[in-house]
């Protein structure tokens, strides 16, 4: 799989945050964790987005209008690699390390405990953000929803929804029945969330042929006379 990809380095990471950090549309552009949650949804969706238009201007304001960027290339390179990498984990229905800054202490030391799950924030809204602009491409029956719910327990929830009592109900119901007691547990239920939502929304097909398929010993289909081996087969 890493043929196909080159990972994202920690350095390749920061500079990436850098870099979206001197966007001319400010606030409204993604951090890398947002980001990383946004890809992590575009990856997922079926049927799939096959031009770049289509999610690459999203990133850096909700209109999609165009917005400057110091080191455009660079940022533009760094973000389809991570998205590459995302999807061969997901096409593989393997686990990836999700973009995440741990919150720190007082004296600088990352919070892993469960004070530290609001880290994951930044993350599920990116991831949430896509799937409320892409909503046709996600099938949400109870089975997804039950594995969206291992994401929504992370984001913060809005008191002056009408639905926040609702909604806080649910979160806790959810907290008690499955505990999340640290940073690591966290991401690990998050990524379970992902895999499960990437196989129920994006099943993959088994290989089918339209013919039966030919021997090596078998007469060539192409009519030369010669068998397949010896013929059409003879680098298969």
């Amino acid at each position: 799989m890493t043929d196909h990809f080159h990972p994202l380095t920690d350095e390749d990471i920061n500079q990436l945050d850098d870099l979206l950090a001197t966007s001319s549309c400010a606030d409204d552009t993604f951090d890398v964790s947002m980001l990383d949650g946004f890809l992590s949804a575009v990856a997922l969706l079926n049927p799939p987005l096959t031009e770049e238009s289509e999610w690459y201007p999203y990133i850096f304001n909700a209109e999609g209008t165009p917005c400057e960027v110091d080191e455009a290339e660079t940022v533009h390179k760094l973000i389809t690699q991570r998205l590459q990498e995302i999807r061969a984990f997901q096409a593989q229905r393997q686990f990836y390390n999700p973009i995440i800054f741990p919150l720190e202490d007082e004296e600088g030391n990352a919070v892993t405990g469960a004070e530290g799950l609001a880290a994951l924030e930044p993350w599920a809204t990116g991831f949430y953000n896509a799937l409320a602009q892409y909503s046709d491409r996600v099938t949400v029956n109870d089975a997804i929803e039950a594995q969206l719910c291992r994401i929504h327990r992370f984001l913060e929830l809005d008191e002056s929804d009408e639905d926040y009592e609702q909604n806080l109900a649910i979160r806790r119901g959810i907290e008690q029945a499955h505990p999340v007691r640290n940073l690591e547990e966290g991401m690990v239920e998050m990524m379970q969330g992902v895999i499960e939502i990437a196989k129920l929304n994006c099943p993959n097909k088994p290989i089918s042929r339209s013919t039966p398929k030919v021997g090596r010993n078998d007469p060539c289909p192409c009519g030369s006379g010669k068998k397949y081996k010896n013929c059409c087969g003879r680098n298969a």
